[in-house]
């Protein structure tokens, strides 16, 4: 793992948040849960910080309909009272999203008490929020020091584990897409962190087995993977080594769930059946031919820029405008010049495409890897139709800049 924040794994996690916080003069602070959350681990961490006499505000949210959107960031900032504190996430993803957010606008430091693997940003600078319907990765700030109780970690309910491994093992994928923005489009990039991204993708399958029987050791495996998931991200600035077309997919249909007021998606299920999909065109790809590739790209035909436009707004209304004002990959391939080059480009580095297409796994292995942790493994299992997959797959590439598996197999006509 790189040297970043400090970051604990153990069965003293609380006792060695305390003695941080007296060697680094912290006394007040603003803990925030969920009701679940507060039960597991939040209740210790209150009364520890009580016994030291320091001062606490506390805000326990209300796990049902929770997100990290505007209500949620809106509670947690009306009842903070201006004062400096440390921010204290207890929880997984969405409490951990709601206090990077929350800690950053109000310029505030903060810490992170994991309560389950369920996502792998816990140490990223991005907070994925849905403000005003549309879901986007806002930058904010990383912890200053993360506190994972192993036990409460091993006793976390294995759906969320199964979760989290989906987001972790979609960096497969995640570094794929952006290795091929670099080689594509000639976006920035840097080589140490996509083998980073890489490796926490395979230290995770790696665990599998010992991840289903919940053993320490693996557990505190899927954390480091998470962990260093999170360093990619803030390292780079952005989530593109972490996040590629499986998340987009993933994002459309969670936004798809917030605009009809469902509740159920996680987040990692979500990008897992999506990675799945993914890798099914990874393989496809893999089994082309330079010739094969220079075929179907001499018939790649891109929809005019009005055309693509009126689909937007036709498929995905209440996003379309931040969509079509962010001028995405796909809509500039409308330009035939620019169209032409990538043509040419992907077929003069076709062998570093293949190399980068190799480390993805088969659709089969990762639905299988899914399957054994008791994870969905189709859309349908998610609750998502038919028809919302095929408009997550053909907006998904819209949400950001990326030259993804995605847009490619849309050139080859697949």
């Amino acid at each position: 793992m790189n040297d970043h924040m400090p970051i604990y794994v153990g069965n003293q996690a609380i006792e060695t948040f305390i003695q941080f916080c007296t060697e680094t003069d912290h006394t007040h602070f603003y803990l925030i849960a969920d009701e679940n959350t507060y039960r597991v681990l939040g209740k210790r961490i209150f009364e520890s910080l009580q016994e030291q006499g320091w001062d606490i505000l506390c805000q326990i949210l209300n796990p049902e309909h929770l997100h990290t959107d505007d209500f949620s960031i809106t509670r947690v900032l009306a009842t903070y009272d201006a004062q400096p504190r440390l921010f204290v996430a207890v929880g997984s993803g969405t409490i951990t999203d709601i206090t990077r957010f929350t800690s950053h606008r109000s310029r505030n430091p903060f810490v992170s008490f994991p309560t389950a693997a369920s996502v792998d940003a816990y140490t990223s600078k991005n907070a994925p929020a849905t403000i005003g319907g549309l879901k986007g990765s806002i930058y904010c700030h990383a912890p200053i020091a993360i506190f994972t109780d192993l036990p409460t970690i091993c006793e976390s309910p294995k759906f969320l584990t199964a979760s989290g491994f989906g987001d972790s093992i979609s960096k497969f994928t995640s570094s794929s897409d952006w290795k091929f923005t670099q080689i594509i489009w000639q976006a920035k990039f840097d080589e140490d962190i996509y083998r980073n991204a890489l490796h926490a993708a395979n230290q995770s399958a790696n665990e599998v087995e010992g991840i289903l029987k919940a053993a320490p050791e693996s557990m505190a495996k899927l954390m480091d993977s998470q962990f260093e998931s999170g360093f990619c991200m803030a390292d780079f600035a952005n989530s593109a080594p972490a996040s590629g077309g499986e998340h987009h997919i993933a994002h459309l249909w969670e936004m798809m769930f917030h605009w009809d007021n469902r509740e159920g998606l996680f987040h990692g299920n979500a990008v897992g059946v999506a990675t799945i999909i993914e890798a099914e065109w990874f393989e496809r790809l893999r089994a082309l031919s330079k010739d094969d590739a220079a075929a179907l790209l001499s018939k790649a035909v891109v929809p005019d820029f009005e055309t693509q436009e009126q689909q937007i707004r036709k498929n995905v209304p209440l996003i379309a405008d931040e969509l079509i004002e962010s001028h995405p990959i796909y809509m500039q391939l409308a330009d035939p010049k620019v169209l032409d080059a990538c043509k040419q480009r992907m077929l003069d580095q076709w062998d570093a495409i293949q190399t980068v297409a190799a480390n993805v796994p088969t659709a089969q292995q990762v639905h299988d890897w899914l399957k054994l942790l008791g994870a969905p493994t189709t859309a349908a299992e998610l609750g998502i139709t038919p028809e919302q997959v095929e408009t997550a797959k053909e907006f998904g590439l819209y949400l950001r800049e990326r030259f993804s598996m995605n847009i490619i197999r849309k050139l080859f006509g697949w």
